[in-house]
Formats: C-alpha cells, sequence, structure tokens
C-alpha cells in the first residue's frame, strides 16, 4: 500500500482495509463504520487523499473484474453481455474525446 502513503493520517493496516472493504462493494459510509474512523467519508471525497485513492483503487479492480467475466459471456454471445461490452467501448472512445 505504500503507492498510497503522502500524509500520516492512516497506517498501511487502515488503507488495505479501505482497499478490500471497496473491493467488496461495501459503502464508504459502512467502510467508516466498521473501521471506526469517523472521517473516512470527507477524506474518500478529497482529491488525491490517500484514503479516496485506496478506495477508488478497490473499486477499480472489481469493475475490472467485472468486465472480464462480461467479456467472456460476450464471447460466448450472451445478447446483454455484448450489448453492455458495447456500451463500455463507447465509454471508452467518449474518454478520448474528452481528453
Amino acid at each position: 500500500m505504500n503507492c498510497f502513503r503522502k500524509d500520516k493520517k492512516y497506517n498501511d493496516e487502515q488503507l488495505k482495509n479501505i482497499e478490500k472493504l471497496a473491493e467488496e462493494l461495501t459503502p464508504a459510509s459502512e467502510i467508516s463504520a466498521l473501521l471506526n474512523l469517523p472521517w473516512l467519508l470527507v477524506d474518500i471525497n478529497t482529491p488525491n487523499n490517500t484514503a479516496r485513492l485506496a478506495y477508488l483503487h478497490g473499486m477499480a479492480k472489481t469493475a475490472h473484474e467485472l468486465r472480464i467475466k462480461n467479456l467472456e459471456l460476450a464471447r460466448a454471445m450472451a445478447p446483454s453481455a455484448m450489448d453492455q461490452c458495447f456500451s463500455d467501448l463507447k465509454r471508452m472512445n467518449r474518454e478520448l474525446e474528452d481528453s
């Protein structure tokens, strides 16, 4: 977790737990309660905050896994998975156009 360390507010174990819980799709308010970090919601909404980076990294890992599973289903010709993959591709193109 050292890639997230920029301040001393969170220790490595807390950042690891934030990331793990976000990866498990736990809402930020519940992570705050589970880890007894009442200020977490503010920090997760603060750009470049170490807690936000850990939270987003956990979410991104799960999103990536879900996209891989969806792509596998699309390759097997599942219609809803194919629709979602086309939607994902369009979003990726919009990101490129917007940058």
